[in-house]
């Protein structure tokens, strides 16, 4: 099973316990979700600054760290998202 297939999974479990079990499920869900979310690759985000070309983190971005990320990293050191490096769009 994916990352993405185990997301929408918990999603519909979350959904059919909210109403029989106490939040603490629906709180387990909630981080086993945010967990594989970071195991999805993400592309980094290109930012230009004078004379350079930086790779961001799109997770740390959005958060106002902008993480630089080095090419040979697969994954970012400081929240753990995945990274994809690939050519394609």
């Amino acid at each position: 099973m994916k990352p993405e297939e185990a997301i929408e999974t918990i999603k519909i479990a979350i959904a059919e316990v909210e109403w029989n079990y106490p939040m603490d499920y629906a709180a387990a869900f909630e981080t086993a979700i945010e967990a594989l979310e970071k195991q999805v690759p993400i592309k980094p985000v290109s930012k230009y600054e004078y004379r350079d070309n930086k790779n961001v983190c799109p997770s740390c971005e959005t958060k106002n760290s902008c993480r630089i990320v080095m090419f040979w990293e697969k994954f970012c050191p400081d929240c753990g998202q995945a990274i994809d490096w690939s050519e394609e769009e």
